[in-house]
């Protein structure tokens, strides 16, 4: 289920209906997500983050080389991080379906100033899960721990870097501490990066090729990198189309995943430009390229590594506002293997 492409076709549809005051969706989604990181408690540093309305799956302008874009292995030392009670470690404790009471439990590890229940009926570990706004007065949410809790030490290091990391393996240690798991071993399949706009994406997969993360981390004015980092999970061998972000397979025995539509841009009287889109996906195992344009603006193009593919893409080009991003998987001939995300 794409709940990305869904809150940002509404933002775009209440852009095409005020047609009074100009407003920037990617901006709302920002808020959001500052939001719902401000007052949660990463616990072993004691950074205070916690709090969302909008949760979004998946969140760059020059693109890296090509040396720096390929898929690479990056691991650091386990020691950074502690056992978190009642909860298996390493990959075993990603994606876990947990009871609401044992959500609850875990976010209470995470946030203990956070006294409000959990929405919804279906809980999941490096999950983000919302709290009950009925009862409280602001909106929060928790992204429900994994088994690997970062030690002060770990919290500090990603917290004294200025910007979003260059390298992959500083970004797998600040995706790590916002999923409460270790992945700093686990290897990348696919990743993009903009220093320019502040923000870059990973998709990493286990040790076992078990389980898989997407991690979006951005830059904000109005909020420090770290708090806005955005987590989720799968498990390979059991993707839930109505949990997760498939799609019916093309050429390909398994199924494909896209989870588009995660950014947007400023709209007017129907019309949108500045759009900035972090998504990520798979295709067939034989796609070799992804080519995303957003209606008749400017291609951005970027690798397939096993079917896996991520982008941070940015254009300027105006476009009615319920157009988005198109991705267009090739194969080596140059073939269409399959379009992701067409309007």
């Amino acid at each position: 289920m794409d709940d990305t492409r869904e809150v940002s076709a509404e933002l775009h549809r209440l852009a095409d209906g005020e047609p009074l005051e100009p407003f920037d969706t990617a901006q709302l989604v920002a808020k959001g997500r500052r939001g719902r990181r401000r007052r949660k408690l990463f616990g072993a540093g004691g950074a205070v983050a916690g709090v969302a309305v909008i949760a979004l799956g998946a969140a760059l302008v020059p693109n890296l080389t090509s040396a720096d874009r390929q898929p690479s292995v990056a691991g650091q030392d386990s020691s950074m991080f502690e056992a978190v009670p009642g909860v298996p470690s390493g990959e075993a404790g990603v994606n876990q379906t947990i009871s609401k009471a044992e959500a609850e439990r875990r976010c209470a590890l995470r946030n203990p100033e956070q006294k409000l229940p959990l929405m919804g009926k279906t809980f999941r570990s490096v999950h983000s899960a919302v709290y009950d706004l009925r009862n409280g007065t602001k909106p929060g949410s928790c992204d429900i721990p994994g088994g690997d809790k970062p030690t002060a030490a770990l919290v500090a290091e990603v917290q004294k870097t200025k910007s979003v990391p260059a390298d992959l393996a500083g970004q797998l240690k600040a995706c790590s501490v916002a999923a409460w798991s270790d992945l700093t071993k686990w290897t990348v399949v696919a990743q993009d990066r903009n220093a320019a706009l502040g923000k870059a994406i990973v998709v990493a997969v286990s040790p076992s090729r078990q389980k898989a993360v997407n991690c979006t981390l951005q830059t904000d004015e109005n909020a420090p990198w770290y708090d806005l980092t955005s987590i989720g999970s799968l498990t390979l061998d059991k993707i839930d189309p109505n949990l997760d972000p498939a799609m019916p397979a093309v050429g390909n025995k398994r199924l494909d995943l896209y989870s588009g539509g995660g950014g947007g841009g400023q709209c007017h009287n129907g019309a949108c430009f500045g759009d900035t889109y972090v998504d990520w996906g798979r295709a067939a195992s034989n796609a070799t390229k992804v080519k995303v344009q957003q209606g008749t603006g400017p291609v951005q193009e970027v690798p397939v590594n096993d079917g896996w593919f991520a982008y941070v893409f940015t254009s300027k080009a105006k476009h009615p506002a319920k157009v988005f991003p198109k991705a267009t998987a090739y194969d080596k001939n140059n073939k269409v293997v399959r379009v992701f995300g067409e309007n």
